[in-house]
C-alpha cells in the first residue's frame, strides 16, 4: 500500500482541520528574520530579527531548522500558498550563505556532534524536492560529504545526546528521490543492529543499557521509536528480511508493553522501561508523553508499517494518539512555549505549556499537525483504504483515471460516516474500511441506501464492486464507554474511553475515586450528559 499524499488529501471542517489551521497559523506568522537572527548575526551579516530566548539561543537556530523547512514545503503542497514555498527556499538559502561563511570556524552550523540536525537538514532537502519542485540534489551532496568526513563515528549505543541511529531513514529517502548510491553507503554506517537485534532474536529488550546520553538503565523513548523508522527504510531499501523482523517485533513490545490507553508512551525523563516501572510513573511523575515527537514517530513507523503490509491494525494506534495526543494540545505561545510532555499522573493532572522557550517540540510540531493528513487514506492496485474517519477529500489513480470521494462525518461526536464518490466512468474496484479495535458491535455499511456485500480482510471491512459515479456508501462504527488496563494481569491502572477517546473529568475529593469506589463498575453505570 501507499500512503496519500498532501497533493492528494484536502481535510474538510473538523477537529483536524482546526488544529491544522492553528498550527499553519502561528508558524507562517513566524518571521524568517527572527528564525535565521543568529545565525546571520554568527555569519556577519545584518541580523535583524528578535533574539528569541530559550532552547533556540543555545542551537543558534540549528535545533529546529530543517524540520521547519520541511514543514513549509509540505504545507505548500497541502495548499498551494506561495508564501510557504518563499518561505522554505528564503530559510535554506540563507541557512547554506551562513553556513559557508562560517564553515572551518568554532561557529560552524554544522559539526562532528551534528547528528540530528544533520539528519533533518536531510529530510528537509528530500521534502524542498518533492513537495516544492526545488533542485537541492547538488547540496544533498555536499551533506553526504560532511557527514562521510565529519560526523563522529562512535555511535555509542543508546546515545540521544547525539541520536546517531535516526539518521539513516532520510539518508535512503536521499538516496531513492536523487539516485544517489553514496547517500544508501552513508545510511549503512548509521545501521543500529545492536539495538534492532535484540527484537529480531526475541531477546530481553532491557537487555542493554545505554552507554552514553542519558546514562540511566533505559533506552530514550522517542529516539529509539523513531530508530525503528530507520529499521523500516532500511528493509524498504534492501528487503533484508532481518529488518522486518525487528520491525514487527518492536511494535508488538510497543503496544504490549509501552503504550498507554491515549497510544502514549515513554514516562519519567522519557524511557522505555518494564511495565512496573510505567505504573509507578505514573503514580509519582508528571512527565508522561514527550507529546509531538513521540507521537510523529509512531505516526511515521505505522506509516511504513501499513504501506509495508497493508494490515490496518497500526492504524488504531495513529487514532489514539491522533484524538488524544495531536488533538488534545493546545495552543502554543507567541514566546514559543509549546506542550512537552502529557500529564497522566493517577493523582491528578494538568494541561500546561512547557516553561522553556523553542524546545525541540517546536520542531517537530508542525511536522505532527501535518503527518494526520498523510494517515487518512491508503491505496494498492486493488483499491483505497480508508484508515481515519474524518471529514476531508481524497483524490487517486484507479485504473488510468482519477478518482475522488468524500468524506463526511462527525466522528468520534457521532458514529456514521458518510461517503461519495466521484468517477469519469464506472470501475470495479475495492473499499477497504479500517475496523477499529474497540467497536462496540458490528459495522454497518449501505450503499445507495441498500445493505452491501461486505467482507473482512486484514482488518478492513472491504467491499468490491463496479462503481458509479455519484455512489454513495454510509458506514456505521458502533462506539461505547470502555475501560483500558495498561498492565492486564493486574487489571489496572484504568482509564475510560469512548471509542478511541479517553475521558478526562474534574475531580475535588480528597482521594483519588480509586481509593473508594470500584471503578471497574463504573462503565457499566456512567451515562452521556450534555456538554
Amino acid at each position: 500500500m501507499r500512503a496519500l499524499d498532501f497533493d492528494q488529501v484536502k481535510l474538510g471542517q473538523g477537529m483536524l482541520k482546526d488544529k491544522l489551521d492553528e498550527m499553519a497559523a502561528f508558524y507562517r506568522g513566524l518571521s524568517n528574520d527572527d528564525i535565521l537572527h543568529y545565525m546571520r548575526l554568527d555569519a556577519g551579516l545584518p541580523a535583524p530579527g528578535q533574539a528569541w530566548t530559550g532552547w533556540y539561543a543555545h542551537s543558534r537556530g540549528m535545533g529546529t531548522l530543517g524540520q521547519w523547512v520541511s514543514a513549509y514545503a509540505r504545507l505548500y503542497a497541502l495548499t498551494g500558498n506561495e508564501q510557504d514555498k518563499a518561505k522554505a527556499i528564503d530559510l535554506i538559502d540563507t541557512f547554506w550563505l551562513c553556513h559557508d561563511h562560517l564553515e572551518g570556524t568554532p561557529k560552524a552550523l554544522l559539526g562532528c556532534r551534528s547528528h540530528d540536525a544533520f539528519e533533518k537538514l536531510v529530510q528537509a532537502h528530500c521534502d524542498l524536492q518533492v513537495y516544492a519542485q526545488v533542485p537541492t540534489r547538488d547540496r544533498v551532496v555536499r551533506l553526504v560529504r560532511f557527514a562521510r568526513e565529519t560526523l563522529d563515528r562512535t555511535r555509542a549505543f543508546g546515545d540521544n545526546s547525539t541520536e546517531w541511529y535516526t539518521i539513516p531513514e532520510a539518508l535512503f529517502n536521499a538516496s531513492r528521490i536523487f539516485d544517489l548510491p553514496e547517500a544508501a553507503e552513508e545510511a549503512e554506517t548509521w545501521l543500529y543492529r545492536d539495538y534492532w537485534a535484540l527484537f529480531a532474536e526475541g531477546r530481553d529488550p532491557f537487555a542493554r543499557k545505554p552507554e552514553a546520553g542519558l546514562y540511566s538503565d533505559f533506552c530514550h523513548a522517542y529516539s529509539h521509536v523513531n530508530a525503528f523508522n530507520s529499521c523500516a527504510a532500511a528493509y524498504r531499501h534492501s528487503q533484508d528480511p532481518f529488518f522486518l523482523k525487528a520491525l514487527k517485533a518492536f511494535y508488538r513490545f510497543m503496544i504490549d508493553t509501552q503504550v498507554m490507553a491515549t497510544g502514549g508512551y515513554g514516562p519519567e525523563f522519557e524511557h522505555l522501561m518494564p511495565k512496573d516501572r510505567i505504573v509507578n510513573a505514573l503514580r509519582t511523575s508528571h512527565d508522561s508523553f514527550e507529546t509531538q515527537c513521540d507521537s510523529y514517530a509512531a505516526f511515521r513507523l505505522c506509516r511504513h508499517l501499513t504501506e509495508i503490509d497493508g494490515e490496518a491494525k497500526y492504524s488504531d494506534w495513529v487514532e489514539s494518539l491522533i484524538y488524544n495526543a495531536v488533538l488534545a494540545t493546545i495552543p502554543m505561545t507567541p514566546e514559543g512555549k509549546v506542550i512537552y510532555y502529557s500529564d497522566y499522573n493517577m493523582y491528578g493532572a494538568s494541561k500546561v505549556n512547557r516553561q522553556d522557550n523553542w524546545t525541540c517540540c517546536t520542531g517537530t510540531r508542525p511536522l505532527l499537525v501535518l503527518d494526520m493528513v498523510r494517515q487518512l487514506y491508503y491505496q494498492d492496485d486493488s483499491g483505497l483504504a480508508i484508515c481515519q474517519f474524518a471529514p476531508s477529500e481524497a483524490s487517486w489513480t484507479q485504473s488510468g483515471q482519477t478518482a475522488r470521494i468524500r468524506q463526511e462525518t462527525n466522528f468520534p461526536l457521532d458514529d456514521t460516516v458518510k461517503f461519495q464518490l466521484t468517477l469519469s466512468s464506472p470501475d470495479r474496484f475495492t473499499l477497504y474500511f479500517r475496523r477499529p479495535a474497540w467497536l462496540a458491535g458490528p459495522m454497518g455499511l449501505h450503499v445507495n441506501g441498500q445493505i452491501a456485500d461486505a467482507f473482512e480482510v486484514r482488518g478492513y471491512l472491504a467491499l468490491t464492486r463496479r462503481w458509479q459515479d455519484g455512489d454513495c456508501i454510509e458506514l456505521t462504527v458502533p462506539q461505547k464507554l470502555w475501560m483500558h488496563a495498561l498492565d492486564k494481569e493486574k487489571n489496572g491502572p484504568n482509564a475510560f474511553l469512548h471509542g478511541p477517546v479517553v475521558l478526562g473529568a474534574t475531580y475535588t475529593g480528597p482521594q483519588t475515586p480509586n481509593d473508594h469506589m470500584n471503578v471497574r463498575r463504573l462503565p457499566e453505570r456512567m451515562r452521556p450528559v450534555p456538554g
